[in-house]
């Protein structure tokens, strides 16, 4: 009897094992909690980016969110902007 209460651990193991091994946790998907960050839209391509990525310069005390630097050059070159 005791053998048999042996094996059934040791099976139990094994599978715990092998099912782990296969199916792993399902982990939090971090997709999400990007989604729920503030949007800003950049005013030279007119896309969406999270804030916390934008590129920001604060131009005559207003904050203004850019995709890249690029956009911000392409966005200074077209308003005549002195550079910062």
């Amino acid at each position: 009897m005791s053998r048999l209460i042996f094996y059934l651990i040791i099976l139990g193991v094994i599978y715990w094992a092998v099912k782990r091994a296969l199916f792993p946790p399902k982990r939090e998907n971090t997709k999400f909690k990007e989604a729920a960050e503030e949007m800003v839209q950049d005013p030279v391509c007119h896309c969406y980016i999270a804030k916390s990525q934008a590129y920001s310069v604060s131009l005559r005390g207003e904050k203004l969110f850019f995709c890249s630097e690029e956009c911000y050059k392409k966005y200074q070159a077209s308003n005549v902007l002195p550079k910062t």
